[in-house]
């Protein structure tokens, strides 16, 4: 306080103007008022102008969407019940279900192995290794390290990879124990293949494609069986 003319008067250099605060906060939110109405304003001459445009595609992407689901599940449907399969004895009696859409053939099946190929509705020309199929299975008097010897080196090169699984487990059976190689498998084929030892000879499934894995790990794999 300063003392002037014998009176004592308050300093109010330092002290807020109660109604300049007011008007500066009225003000601010008078513009964010105004920008909230622009932008409803601007929403609401887009939904006038486009709004049919947006519920159409909304709707054509719905019915895109759910024709792709029914299709799925048709496919899915039309594949069962699953077909099954049995080799021949002395190649381990391997044996497995897959769907019924798609077609066998066997390629070789005496003392030399086993060679057959299987893919929807039609086989194509014989390539193994080359033209994917949807399944392929192998039984080869080449020894099961030998075998394995073969994929070590796109293991080493990163482009695949390999682990051990067991298939058929239940409370009375251990199992059949193998090695499961995925990735690149050839210039031509990105799969998979499951390697199993059976008796002397080597057992390969494969899977030469993508777009058949669900079927692979899901109808055949689970259902396999030989005679190890």
């Amino acid at each position: 306080m300063n003392k002037v003319g014998g009176k004592w008067l308050s300093d109010q250099r330092g002290s807020a103007n109660p109604l300049l605060i007011a008007t500066i906060l009225l003000s601010i939110l008078l513009v964010v008022a105004a920008g909230g109405f622009v932008w409803a304003y601007m929403g609401m001459l887009d939904w006038q102008n486009n709004g049919q445009t947006k519920i159409d595609q909304a709707v054509t992407t719905a019915k895109e969407e759910q024709q792709a689901e029914d299709q799925k599940h048709f496919d899915e449907e039309e594949k069962k019940p699953n077909r099954s399969y049995q080799g021949p004895s002395d190649m381990g009696s391997v044996r497995f279900n897959y769907p019924k859409t798609w077609a066998g053939y066997i390629a070789k099946s005496d003392n030399s192995g086993l060679e057959v190929y299987f893919n929807p509705l039609l086989v194509p020309t014989i390539k193994g290794g080359v033209t994917p199929y949807a399944l392929r299975v192998l039984v080869s008097n080449t020894s099961y390290s030998d075998v394995l010897d073969d994929y070590q080196g796109i293991v080493e090169e990163g482009i695949a990879t390999a682990r051990t699984i067991i298939i058929g487990k239940t409370d009375d059976f251990a199992g059949y124990e193998g090695v499961r190689v995925d990735g690149q498998l050839s210039d031509t084929i990105n799969g998979s293949v499951v390697i199993f030892k059976v008796r002397d000879k080597t057992l390969r499934i494969f899977c030469d494609s993508q777009d058949y894995i669900s079927d692979f790990d899901n109808t055949i794999l689970t259902s396999l069986r030989f005679e190890p």
